[in-house]
Order: structure tokens, then sequence, then C-alpha cells
């Protein structure tokens, strides 16, 4: 039976900012004891008075509880209500000491103030011009929060996604959303095709509409880019949306594809198969395309700088060094510094720094115009550290411009360069690339260098694999293990997984840098984790284990993905008591490893970066994270482009090296149990890595070279920019 139940918020015991399910404690009239009332309560705040509709239902843990069926709100009426409700985090920029100064100064008309005339917050004392202002516009923003979430709560959407809605719509948000929601899943972060399906289907849009079937073949067509492919067939692409929208007829759906490519948000090629055609977004699209073009571009041009008497250089390099290379490191040195353009390729141990060395001295001996870069800022770190020469990251080359919205060099104000080293370049997806060579002088030598059998990038395309198969650009792969390489069993490891052959057997000695630890219960595997991060390996090593050991999950869900060894580490390494807050369904806790999800060119990181948690700031709505060389200020509302890092996932941890590694491997990994992902996290490990698991999930891994082909044509576009003559 439905029940009616008014109270008083005393606290918000829990909030989940995507859905905006509550928990919270009631102070109610003629009950002595507070009532704990869950469900969805539009953001609640201390002090706040709600009217609820629902039932009283005992939950097998909690005990008795009101579940909400229905929630209207209003402020509270006493003072000491008002300074509570004003000071619990409600408005940015107050805490509870400015919010019992409004009040002193206007009592129980405090609120209407704020409404109608804000200007007289000049009258409370200590609040300057500037944090005046942003206080009155913090205001605002929550009135219009709190009246859109009375419209999203019907579907599900909470506080997170509110904030970012009134940031894009502003006080148009509603009407935009019911004349079309699928417009969420275009431009609002965080809210894909589903959830905007949902809000549809409560404003009764028909299943067949227009905005459903274009919204979904956009959705299928983003997805495809975020597992790697440059492009759909559109035949996949339709068999992909008839699996999303059931109820949509093929003729349907090609009617919205051939109107989706007509108002320019996909671009169709055609193919060589009669009716069919290859469907980009346009992103992509540009981006292969202008990287061949450029490609061309420098292949043809002539050297601004080169290199005179090759094998004269080289041998300088080697008397420099100190170093006799071997025929092979010679070659690829050769290449470099007679070829426009070139790649590099090997596994670890092969001699690709050694040779690298070389090739930067000769390269500085002939101009002073060049450069080192690489994708990460680890990866650009170590380069560096390597060669002795300055390295930086592709970003950072490129100089992003926050209040331009794009990068200083690019098509128009190219680099004034003759030598361009890129490492890891394995990792470089068709989108960067496309950035960094519309930035370089077709003069430029570029040369490449990575590892072709690591995981390709987490981004769409496979530049590097493409490049090789164009079967126009000059390379060499080295592989040759140095003497030095070979007494490393984590590098006799990688090549054993690159061979199809399972490490957990190799000989070793007590002082080897790999190890398999045999484990097949889950709960165990995180049990010995757990004590080989906190405990062994920082004794054995004499390092820090809150920075020197990272855990490799092949997957993020289930007992051994990185939320739940996040979560259990976190535990360990973070125990003692520290500002919380819970956003996007992640707990930051201050001193938390975490790692930046997404490029921020205004923040200057970059998907990939590791921070630390220095504060949270509960008055302001930020949390501020130490990253390497730089502090950055987090509101709130953008934790979504943050995770807790004691555990990574193997693609995120591409062109990152640690002194110390731990991999779970289990038969629960399954899809993700593939050669190229074990061996990539192999090689993050420099002077240790373990191996915790099942033999038998480790040999299904080594023995499955099977590759997910990716939808791409760099390398025919590659070839018919040299033949046309662009």
């Amino acid at each position: 039976m439905t029940e009616s139940l008014a109270g008083q918020i005393e606290k918000v015991t829990f909030l989940n900012d995507e859905t905006g399910f509550s928990i919270v404690m009631l102070k109610v009239d003629g009950k002595r004891e507070a009532v704990t009332a869950c469900g969805h309560l539009n953001a609640p705040s201390v002090g706040e008075i709600v009217d609820l509709t629902g039932d009283f239902k005992r939950h097998p843990r909690f005990g008795l509880q009101f579940e909400v069926a229905t929630c209207s709100s209003r402020p509270p009426e006493t003072e000491n209500g008002l300074t509570k409700y004003l000071g619990s985090g409600l408005i940015k920029g107050v805490g509870p000491v400015l919010a019992k100064r409004m009040v002193d100064a206007f009592g129980q008309d405090v609120l209407n103030v704020l409404d109608t005339d804000p200007g007289r917050m000049a009258e409370v004392r200590g609040l300057g011009p500037v944090r005046r202002e942003r206080v009155i516009e913090a205001w605002r923003s929550t009135a219009g929060i709190k009246q859109l979430l009375s419209f999203l709560s019907a579907f599900n959407l909470g506080p997170s996604l509110a904030v970012k809605i009134l940031k894009k719509y502003g006080s148009e948000a509603e009407e935009i959303i019911r004349k079309d929601p699928y417009t969420l899943a275009y431009e609002i972060s965080g809210v894909g095709f589903l959830t905007a399906d949902k809000v549809a289907t409560h404003l009764n849009f028909a299943p067949d509409c227009p905005q459903r079937l274009e919204a979904g073949l956009i959705y299928c067509l983003d997805e495809a880019v975020r597992d790697g492919h440059d492009f759909l067939p559109s035949g996949e692409l339709i068999g992909a949306a008839k699996k999303l929208i059931p109820e949509a007829t093929t003729a349907a759906l090609e009617l919205a594809l051939s109107n989706i490519a007509l108002t320019g948000r996909a671009m169709a090629e055609k193919r060589d198969e009669p009716g069919q055609m290859d469907v980009y977004p346009p992103e992509t699209h540009r981006a292969e395309n202008w990287v061949a073009k450029c490609l061309a571009s420098i292949l043809k041009a002539p050297f601004s700088a080169s290199v005179p008497r090759p094998i004269k250089a080289l041998a300088w390099s080697e008397t420099t060094l100190g170093h006799e290379l071997s025929d092979e490191q010679r070659e690829a040195v050769i290449m470099a510094i007679t070829e426009k353009c070139s790649i590099i390729t090997g596994g670890p141990g092969t001699g690709k720094t050694t040779m690298t060395k070389a090739v930067c001295g000769i390269w500085k001996q002939v101009t002073a115009k060049l450069a080192l870069v690489a994708p990460t800022g680890r990866a650009a770190k170590r380069l560096s550290q390597a060669t002795g020469f300055e390295a930086t990251t592709i970003h950072r080359l490129l100089q992003y411009v926050p209040s331009d919205g794009g990068f200083i060099h690019g098509p128009n104000n190219r680099l004034d360069l003759d030598m361009i080293l890129v490492d890891e370049a394995s990792m470089i997806d068709v989108l960067l690339m496309n950035q960094l060579l519309g930035a370089l002088p077709s003069r430029v030598c570029l040369i490449l260098i990575g590892d072709q059998d690591q995981l390709p990038p987490v981004g769409p395309g496979r530049v590097l694999p493409d490049m090789l198969a164009s079967g126009l650009i000059p390379s060499k792969k080295l592989t040759k293990i140095y003497r030095q390489a070979e007494r490393s069993c984590i590098v006799q490891a990688a090549h054993m997984i690159n061979d199809g052959l399972s490490p957990a057997e190799m000989d070793r000695n007590p002082d080897a840098d790999f190890f398999f630890v045999e484990e097949e219960n889950p709960t165990g595997i995180i049990d010995k984790i757990v004590r080989l991060v906190c405990d062994r390996i920082p004794k054995k090593l004499g390092i820090n284990p809150k920075t020197d050991v990272m855990v490799l999950s092949p997957t993020k869900k289930g007992e051994l993905g990185t939320v739940n060894l996040n979560a259990q580490l976190g535990k360990a390494l973070n125990p003692f008591f520290a500002p919380t807050i819970v956003r996007y369904g992640q707990t930051f806790r201050v001193n938390d490893r975490v790692m930046q999800v997404r490029n921020n060119y205004t923040k200057e990181v970059y998907n990939g970066d590791l921070g630390r948690v220095s504060d949270i700031d509960m008055e302001n709505q930020e949390l501020r994270v130490q990253f390497d060389d730089h502090k950055v200020n987090y509101d709130f509302s953008e934790l979504d482009e943050l995770s807790v890092a004691w555990a990574s996932t193997v693609h995120k941890a591409q062109g990152s090296e640690f002194p110390a590694v731990v991999i779970p491997i289990h038969p629960s990994h399954h899809i993700m149990l593939r050669r190229k992902l074990i061996y990539t996290a192999v090689t993050r490990g420099r002077q240790m890595v373990l191996l915790v698991g099942s033999p038998a999930a480790l040999l299904t891994a080594v023995k499955n070279n099977r590759e997910d082909r990716r939808h791409s044509n760099l390398d025919r576009l590659l070839v018919q920019a040299i033949n046309s003559g662009q």
C-alpha cells in the first residue's frame, strides 16, 4: 500500500551520480528514530525537506527502509536548517562557515535574496566581489540542475549528467531533449544511444522513427571506431543496426544511412562490390585520407638536410658510442639516414635503443632541427633517458592552445624540422598520426620505431601495419637478441610468447626477473597479487609499491578485472581515513593513484597519464591530481576523465614501462586470452614481471595468435596518393 512521508534530510548516506539513486536519513515529525529512505531523490541535500510517496519494506541486510516512488523537495524553513542546507556542498564555493554568514545576514529570507536580489550578497561579511559572483552563478546553476533533475529522474539520469546537460544547453535543456532526445547521444559525454533511447521511449517516440534509426547507425559506427576500425562496410553497418533496432527494416535503415551521409554525419566511399560502400565517421575519413597524402608528400620531396657520407658517418657513430653494431643494426642506421621515411621494428633486447642512439647522434651532427617524440609522457621520458637527447610527447610538440581549441602547429603553421624520430609507433592511431603529419614539412626525414608484435593502438586504425603493407616505405626488423638481454628472463619470456611457447616452465634461479606463480582459484590469485604488490616485490627490489608496481589485467570487469583489483589493492595500499568523493561509480580518495582515460588538451593531460590525488576540496567541488610535472584541478563533474589505477588494463598501459609488473591470468579472461595481449603486458616490466594464475590459461593465450582485422584503407590510399601525383 502506497504511503506518504515528509521529513528533513539529516544525512545523505549514498548517491549514485549517474542514475540519481540515493539513500538518505530523514528526520520525521512524530518519530524518534531517523527513517532510511532510498530511491531517486533528485540530488538530495542535507537540510532539505522532502515529500515522498512509496512503501516501507524490510531489507534482509539493512532492515526497514522507505522505498521511494515519487519525490518532491522544498528548502528548509528554519535558520539552522538553512545553514545546513547551504553549507552541505549544494552550492560550489559555499561551505559551513560562509553558509552561516549568509543566514546571519538575511535570516529565513536568504534563499529569496539569492533568487530575486543576488546583488545584496555584498552585505555578507567576508564575501568579496569575485567570490560573490561565483557563489551567485553557482546558485543559479544549482537551481537549474534541481529543475532539470525533476525532468530527468523519470529516465534514471542522475546529477552528474544533469550538470553536463545544463552546461551544454542551459535553460533550453528540457526543450531540446523533448524535441530530439537522441541529441544527448551525439553531444553529451557519458550518454550513449541506449540511454537516449530510453528517454525517447518515455517521450513516446516511435520505435522506427527516423531520429532513432539515424542515431542507431551513428552509434554502431562509433562503436566500430571504439573497436579500432576506421570505417564499416555498409552491409556490416546495416546488420549491426538491425541487431540494435529489431523493429527497423533494411530499406528504412538504408534510407537513414543515405540521410546521415547527405547531412555530413557520415562519409560513404564506394567499394568494388556493387551496392556496397565504406561508411566512415567524418573524423576518421579526413584523418585516413590526410595521412596518406602527407606520407606521399614526404616520400616524394627531397631532403632539406642529408647525411653526405653515410658509411663514414656510421663508422664515426660506432666510435663515438664505443659499441660495434651488428650487421642488421648497421643496415637500419644507413636506412634511417638515407631514406626520407623509414620504419624500424623489433622486440625487446634486439638493440633498438642502441640503433636509435646512433641515428640521433649522426643526425645531430648534420642539423640542429630534429625532434624525438613518443605518444605518451612515459614513453617520451624513457626515450630521452635512453638516447641522451631531449624527447617530448606528440601533443606537446604540436602545442595545444585552449583558447583556440586547436594546435599551434598544423597544415597552416608547420614545424621547422629536418628530422623527426617517432618511438612506440605501433601505439599511434590514425587520428594522432593525422595531427602529427599535418604539422610536418614535406622536406622532413621521418623515422618510425616500434614493435609490430604489440597490441594495436587503443584508437582507430592500423597505421604502422598499413604503412608496412603498402610496400612503399623502407623497413627493417631487428631480430638478434643481444648478450646482455639474453640474461633477462623477461626478454626470454617475451620471445617465447611471440613464438607461441608458454614461459610457465622456464628454467630460472631465485635472482631471475620473471616468475610464474601458479594459482587456479580467483580469490587465491587476488590474495597472492596483494601480497606481492604490497610486500614481497617492494622488499626484493627496494621500490615503492604505490608508484613502482603496476597490476595489468586483460579485462575491466569480473573478479580478476581492474575494477575489483583496484578495490582490493586500494584497501591495502591506501587504507587510512582520507577525504573521499564518489562519482561515476568510482570512489576517489586522497593519495589514490589515478589514470587519465581521455585526452584533455586544455589541462595538458593525456590518455594513460598517471598521477596521485593530492587533495579533495568539497567546498569548491574540486579534486586535484599531481602528475609528474604539474598539478591539475578537476571539477567533480569532470571525474569521468579519471580512473583509479592501482591496476590497469593492458591496453591502457601501452607505451608505459614500470619497474615491476604483476599480471593475473585465468580462464575467466576467455576472449582476451591472446598472444599479443600477454606479450604486451610482459614487455611493460623493466626489473621484474610476475604472472599469477592458471598455466592452462597462459598456454591458451600464447597459442591464440588470432587478430581481429581492423577495417582500414590507409595502405591502399597511400598507393593511390603516390600514383596519382598528389
